[in-house]
């Protein structure tokens, strides 16, 4: 199983990694469920695709999982993840 941590940088959507280095990539990634999450980090952008995605939020991780289902948003495919479950840092 393969596991990749989006950090607060790439989560924020004004700062949208690159892929080219002049112009933002575009998102290709859905994160569903969970609560308290912000909508405007469901939407995002991975390096590559891993079985399970960890998005750094304030003092925690929520973490996804990979689902074979593509949402369709804003005329992009986006590959799904649904959330399992949420992890605190330790102080």
């Amino acid at each position: 199983m393969t596991s990749t941590i989006l950090p607060p940088a790439q989560a924020h959507p004004d700062r949208i990694l690159r892929s080219d280095g002049s112009r933002p990539a575009e998102p290709d990634i859905l994160l569903a469920g969970g609560r308290d999450i912000p909508e405007n980090l469901r939407v995002q952008r991975a390096e590559h695709f891993a079985d399970r995605i960890k998005l750094h939020v304030e003092n925690r991780y929520e973490h996804f999982e990979a689902t074979t289902e593509v949402r369709h948003v804003d005329g992009r495919s986006l590959r799904v993840y649904v959330w399992i479950y949420r992890t605190y840092m330790a102080e």
